[in-house]
């Protein structure tokens, strides 16, 4: 869920926005002709490399522009007209034109008549695979949206009692499954492709993937195996394992926004509740309050809170203004690596909100706590 209550999506899943691998740098191009664009127009490409967001910018003339560069591996970007909305947030009845594509080592052509949003792309090897990957989904997303819609459509009395919210949210899941399932099948059919080794990255560390997910990974190429990116998949699949209910919780350190070094050990000896969210997570923003409201009530008896922020590079003013927007009183860290946050990978955080109630050993005793659920666990443990 996000934002006041509709029902949106309960998590929000990860996107396939992972850091390029290292390897050596290949040319791209980027070539676009959008005929009704006029002369003095301004594109923006925005792509992220490890920790750094990238923006570049052409002038069209002609109807046409025009980006070259280096890159490593495939890295998902955005073209946006006008104005970068990273810098230059567009207003509530303003819209903005923006095409979101996979930028690759590649002599990419755009074309369109009207509009970024009708770009066709060819010479993209990756960009051809992943609308195979789009089709595949394409049934699984419009039961997401039709689940959403329905939820929309309620009584706003309905939309607040737990049990239709928990019946939907049983629903949720049952088509994030079905989507894992959808991954795990592109990367079995396709394991030359690029988007086999981020299919396997987001579905490794699920509930019951994992075993399915090592044999597809072990039929990938060496180039795929051997990379930074590949290497990550043995800690992805060894997350849940790792973080099951009764398991010690995994240790991390992450820095705060000035700097201090936080460790999870430093929290030994308390019950600490370890909060995966970002501030661009719609369903973690609105979970927030029941943070606020667990924090007020219980720290007193001995709850900590820490925040483990998946904001990415560029998005350190947006993180810090969540949590002064959103009255976030305990401690808050990040490595600003986005879904590539290294505690994230350890715990396998493929989807946000998510969190773990660790106890005062260093046990997990709770995971996903939300809502009333995060209520009902807190007054019995402090009762």
């Amino acid at each position: 869920m996000k934002k006041s209550m509709p029902f949106e999506k309960l998590l929000v899943l990860a996107l396939s926005l992972c850091p390029l691998l290292t390897s050596a740098q290949q040319s791209f191009s980027v070539r676009g002709k959008i005929d009704q664009l006029k002369d003095g127009n301004k594109v923006f490409l925005i792509y992220q490399v490890d920790d750094k967001q990238i923006v570049d910018s052409a002038i069209v003339r002609q109807s046409n522009f025009e980006f070259k560069g280096t890159l490593q591996y495939p890295v998902r970007s955005v073209l946006c007209l006008h104005k970068n909305p990273y810098l230059a947030k567009p207003g509530k009845s303003e819209k903005y034109d923006f095409f979101k594509f996979y930028l690759e080592p590649a002599a990419i052509e755009l074309t369109a008549v009207d509009s970024l949003k009708h770009i066709r792309i060819a010479g993209s090897p990756v960009n051809s695979q992943d609308s195979v990957l789009k089709m595949m989904l394409q049934e699984n997303e419009a039961r997401s949206k039709a689940l959403n819609d329905e939820y929309d459509a309620l009584p706003k009395e309905k939309q607040k009692d737990t049990a239709v919210f928990n019946s939907f949210v049983k629903r949720e899941q049952q088509i994030f499954q079905e989507s894992f399932q959808i991954h795990l099948a592109f990367a079995q059919k396709y394991p030359e492709s690029y988007l086999a080794l981020l299919s396997l990255t987001n579905i490794a560390s699920q509930p019951g993937m994992a075993d399915d997910a090592e044999k597809a990974f072990q039929k990938l190429p060496g180039k795929w195996k051997n990379a930074p990116l590949g290497k990550t998949i043995p800690i992805r699949l060894a997350a849940e394992r790792n973080t099951g209910i009764g398991k010690t919780a995994p240790g991390f350190e992450q820095k705060t926004a000035t700097g201090t070094t936080v460790k999870l050990s430093d929290y030994k000896g308390k019950y600490v509740l370890i909060d995966f969210w970002a501030s661009w997570c719609g369903p973690c923003r609105q979970e927030n309050p029941n943070l606020v409201k667990a924090y007020n009530t219980y720290h007193s008896k001995g709850l900590e809170i820490l925040g483990i922020s998946l904001d990415a590079a560029g998005q350190r003013d947006a993180w810090l203004n969540a949590i002064e927007k959103d009255q976030l009183l305990w401690t808050q860290v990040t490595d600003l690596k986005g879904w590539d946050n290294d505690a994230a990978l350890i715990y396998g955080i493929r989807s946000i909100p998510a969190n773990y109630l660790v106890d005062p050993s260093g046990k997990i005793v709770a995971k996903d706590l939300r809502g009333e659920a995060l209520n009902r666990m807190l007054s019995e443990l402090f009762k």
